[in-house]
């Protein structure tokens, strides 16, 4: 009979790692929650350009008796990713039997480097704003005004009324508590009773959320309106350590976000390292469907 060693115990962490890190991953992120995801299964490099293609528009026609339908070719439209942020978080955690027996260790760590990752990958997200074409001016304060402006801008724009964000710095949120009409129970719709903790209310047909990692440019917070096919975020999975390197590796993907755990036990340590990363590239996907909204820091 076969003893159950270092290797199926390291089979078994990696798809556990990889399966809480990727929910962990998921609860604490903010825009990545909110913008168009998308992975595939095939391995990537760093560096490697893809394409992210969206529909064109189609056109409703007249269609009268005794005639056949109007077939339409819309042009497709792409955006071009490139996959340039490998990011990484690592640990080791002394004698494998600990690692198997306190499960709650693996979680607390993994937990700690999930939100650093998240927030890198909301800091990347946000950075994007420099790329969006429509702004509106809110440094002497937002107001109501600036919540309807934005979504006259992507009403005009014909950006679909489901998935519209705004996602506002701390300053810009503390701002948008003061405007009645948000707060007021006549008008508030569900303010903070979202399921994420950085959800602020439903205003103007916007979900509003708070995100800590929203870019400050000269003193300016650069708040974000968006419908979610305004940015992409693309995910692949990394190739493989080669077979018989002593590490055992699990790719994780939900709700078009994926990461991968590499499990391996340390002669040095005695202990098992974890590592968890993710290969991801962000781009502007639609220009017309998001709007940056600058507010002063506090």
């Amino acid at each position: 009979m076969a003893n159950i060693g270092v290797g199926e115990l390291s089979n078994s962490l990696a798809t556990i790692v990889a399966a809480d890190a990727l929910g962990a991953l998921k609860a604490n992120a903010v825009l990545a929650r909110l913008i168009n995801r998308d992975f595939d299964e095939n391995v990537a490099s760093y560096g490697q350009t893809i394409d992210i293609p969206f529909s064109g528009a189609l056109s409703v026609n007249d269609k009268a008796a005794d005639t056949v339908v109007t077939l339409q070719t819309p042009s497709d439209t792409k955006a071009t990713v490139v996959l340039n942020k490998h990011k990484e978080v690592s640990f080791l955690i002394e004698d494998i039997g600990r690692a198997m027996a306190r499960p709650d260790m693996l979680t607390l760590y993994m937990a700690d480097g999930m939100i650093a990752l998240a927030e890198q990958i909301d800091i990347d997200i946000a950075a994007l704003y420099s790329g969006f074409s429509q702004t509106i001016d809110a440094t002497a304060g937002l107001g109501e005004d600036d919540f309807r402006e934005g979504r006259r801008l992507l009403n005009a724009a014909s950006a679909p009324l489901a998935n519209r964000f705004a996602v506002l710095h701390e300053d810009a949120e503390f701002e948008m508590l003061g405007i009645e009409r948000v707060v007021n129970r006549d008008y508030a719709e569900s303010l903070g009773s979202g399921a994420a903790d950085s959800f602020s209310g439903r205003f103007l047909g916007f979900d509003i959320f708070m995100d800590q990692k929203i870019t400050i440019a000269s003193s300016e917070a650069k708040n974000l309106f968006f419908q979610k096919n305004a940015v992409v975020m693309a995910t692949r999975p990394l190739p493989p350590a080669p077979a018989g390197s002593g590490v055992a590796q699990s790719v994780m993907a939900e709700d078009g976000i994926g990461l991968r755990a590499t499990v391996s036990y340390s002669a040095d340590h005695l202990g098992v390292q974890v590592t968890i990363d993710v290969l991801y590239g962000v781009a502007e996907l639609r220009d017309s469907h998001g709007v940056v909204v600058s507010t002063t820091e506090i």
